[in-house]
């Protein structure tokens, strides 16, 4: 009995002794949550600031898109740094986290390494909770009832007219078809029918002027206005750089303009968090605000406006249809040489 009882007095003694080496760090680490109640799919920011000597450099740690099992960023964890008197500054983390999971979470300890030069300690953020709550029930739903059963009503016009109009289609389409294949037959043009289509920037930039003049960045309908916005560039993509844009995801994009040599710089990075932004709207992970929207038009616009094919001067134009000329007299004078001979 004896045995047991100083057991557990050596592991509390070691426990207390490893708590007391945490907290008596020679460096001062503050953590603060905006709120530590929230909505499924709402949001808070939790920062964690170290204070430090102006020369030392502290290391937090690499968080991917969650920060434990139920909690996930909302976006990357963003720094920054405060200078303070006396020589010394503030290291700051933030992250911005979401839960759609309800209940009680304790956010896990971070460990944060601090290095003078020569020696490297280790401090630890504070333990932070984080409840979840369901969103409350809409007391002005009432009871849930059967379904009627479906009335019957006579066939009207508006039933039948979409097959007779399908049907004249079809029989206008055939008749194209027909006339198409004799006139190809008889090595004729099919000009009535041939229409001029613009270049992929021109229809882009069209397009957006369109979502720009209807404002539906100020709609509350988010996940129309990214489809919109999104598909725009998609088309545009698939257009200029001959990538499937439309049929591919986010990722299997950017591979693409890596495989199309498009240059991995500051426009590619805006057009990766403008995608993902994006998806996160679309699947109603993140809620964006006017501002988002805004940045997110102004940046297609941009996109466009920066890859587009530079237009060939007329000097240019003239050169090539010259050089084509030229090139097609010294053929047709090589074929009368040849008949001759």
């Amino acid at each position: 009995m004896k045995t047991k009882f100083i057991i557990v007095l050596l592991i509390l003694s070691a426990s207390a002794y490893a708590q007391v080496g945490e907290n008596t760090s020679k460096y001062s680490v503050k953590t603060a949550i905006t709120k530590d109640n929230i909505l499924i799919g709402d949001r808070a920011e939790l920062t964690i600031s170290v204070l430090v000597p102006e020369s030392s450099k502290v290391s937090f740690p690499e968080i991917s898109d969650s920060l434990m099992k139920g909690i996930e960023l909302v976006k990357k964890p963003t720094f920054e740094t405060r200078k303070l008197t006396d020589h010394k500054s503030e290291q700051i983390m933030k992250l911005l986290v979401t839960s759609f999971d309800s209940g009680s979470y304790q956010l896990p300890t971070l460990k944060i390494a601090v290095t003078d030069g020569t020696t490297v300690d280790t401090v630890f953020s504070n333990p932070s909770t984080l409840v979840v709550n369901n969103l409350p029930k809409d007391k002005a739903v009432k009871d849930i009832y059967d379904i009627k059963p479906p009335i019957e009503e006579p066939i009207t016009f508006a039933e039948v007219a979409p097959y007779a109009f399908g049907g004249l289609f079809l029989v206008g389409l055939i008749f194209l078809l027909v006339l198409f294949l004799r006139r190809r037959k008889q090595n004729l043009p099919f000009g009535f029918l041939q229409k001029s289509i613009d270049p992929p920037h021109v229809i882009a930039l069209r397009e957006l002027e369109k979502i720009k003049e209807e404002k539906l960045w100020l709609s509350e309908n988010h996940k129309y206005y990214y489809t919109r916005l999104v598909d725009v560039i998609r088309v545009y993509i698939e257009g200029r750089y001959t990538v499937k844009a439309m049929e591919q995801t986010t990722d299997e994009i950017l591979l693409g303009l890596k495989q199309a040599d498009f240059p991995i710089d500051e426009l590619y990075h805006k057009l990766q968090e403008s995608l993902t932004l994006a998806d996160l709207v679309k699947f109603a992970k993140y809620i964006p605000v006017i501002f988002d929207n805004e940045q997110n038009l102004k940046f297609a616009f941009e996109f466009v406006e920066k890859t587009k094919p530079l237009v060939e001067t007329k000097t240019e134009e003239v050169e090539k249809t010259t050089m084509i000329v030229e090139e097609s007299k010294e053929l047709v004078v090589e074929q009368d040489n040849k008949t001759l001979s």
